[in-house]
């Protein structure tokens, strides 16, 4: 998925000091109303601010529950105060500047003017996001797990050949990069971003592959991914693994 702007799991992290109220609609209004809400963990209510709108709409109580985690964490870090300092109107757009306690220097927030209101986000992820409806807040999900999950073999071929360089072409066991520091101790337990992972060394230990495949297939993520010292390969493979065949992973 075509990387976008302002994403869940991108979003500009701050929040409200209520002061300097401007009149009701205006691009301030809607920008402190959609981290207020984020803040108090209504988050219906503050996506309802923003271009996320439809992603939100329709949602069960079941799905709600399975985003929270995710939104938790994306919004665990907004401050306790913001000062707004201004606002640019130029036709259907806005940019409100912000003051985030703790950070130096204005913020910037884009807004779009959508249905005669103001919405934080811009037209290209409002777009998006009216294409996706529901859909859209797991698809987003699935695209950071695949992305992780990409990332983290790629390290795991970069410990690899550390490894390899230091004992004489031998390669590692999963355990054995971890102990070394070589990959992180999320993978103790062979699962990290929604994947279940596994790394074989062969008898001799002279050569190695890992393979990453999707904890819930279309839920955590769509891709199956296979790794060797000559690079990560990836493709939909609903849910069975990759292979060597597989075509060379890209973001």
């Amino acid at each position: 998925m075509k990387r976008i702007g302002i994403t869940i799991f991108s979003l500009l992290l701050s929040t409200i000091i209520y002061a300097g109220q401007k009149s009701s609609g205006s691009p301030t209004d809607a920008v402190l109303n959609f981290y207020r809400a984020l803040k108090a963990k209504q988050y219906v209510e503050g996506f309802r601010h923003s271009v996320f709108r439809n992603a939100v709409e329709g949602l069960t109580p079941a799905e709600l529950s399975d985003l929270e985690p995710d939104f938790n964490r994306t919004f665990s870090a907004i401050p306790d105060k913001i000062e707004p300092h201004g606002e640019q109107i130029k036709g259907e757009t806005a940019v409100v500047f912000l003051k985030f306690e703790g950070m130096e220097g204005l913020q910037q927030v884009a807004l779009v003017r959508s249905g005669g209101e103001w919405l934080v986000g811009d037209e290209e992820t409002l777009g998006v996001v009216r294409a996706q409806g529901r859909a859209f807040f797991f698809n987003a999900r699935i695209t950071v797990n695949e992305n992780e999950t990409g990332d983290m073999l790629s390290r795991i071929i970069g410990a690899e050949v550390i490894y390899s360089q230091k004992y004489e072409g031998r390669n590692a066991t999963l355990e054995e990069l971890i102990a070394l520091g070589g990959v992180p101790k999320d993978l103790e337990g062979g699962q990290s971003s929604g994947y279940k992972f596994t790394l074989a060394v062969s008898g001799d230990r002279k050569s190695f592959s890992a393979t990453a495949l999707p904890i819930v297939y279309g839920k955590t993520g769509r891709l199956s991914f296979y790794a060797d010292i000559n690079g990560v390969h990836a493709e939909d493979l609903k849910g069975r693994p990759a292979s060597a065949n597989s075509p060379v992973y890209k973001k």
